[in-house]
């Protein structure tokens, strides 16, 4: 996930201990467990909720502002995953295909 920050200033600690578990699933893809990143990705929905009905004015526009920055980032790496795994699928059932057709 090179570089992908998931936390800022406004980050409580439950959705930071979240995040980095995120960020380590994510640092090699090769390895990564995707049923885990799914279950932490809801886990970190409720966080975000849970801590929206706790703050207020000023400070929950900034958070939310921010999380929907961190939202667009997972967003687009799930995006790039998605399509780079399509792609993956593709060129192994094209390979399968004329290894057929060479038999």
């Amino acid at each position: 996930m090179n570089n992908t920050v998931l936390n800022h200033p406004y980050t409580p600690a439950a959705l930071r201990d979240i995040n980095d578990k995120i960020t380590a699933q994510l640092a090699d893809i090769s390895t990564a467990d995707f049923s885990e990143i799914n279950r932490l990705i809801k886990e970190r929905d409720i966080v975000i909720r849970a801590h929206l009905n706790d703050v207020h004015g000023s400070a929950k526009e900034a958070f939310a502002n921010h999380e929907l920055d961190v939202n667009n980032k997972l967003r687009d790496l799930a995006r790039n995953l998605r399509d780079s795994t399509k792609d993956e699928v593709t060129r192994l059932v094209r390979g399968k295909a004329a290894i057929k057709k060479y038999k």
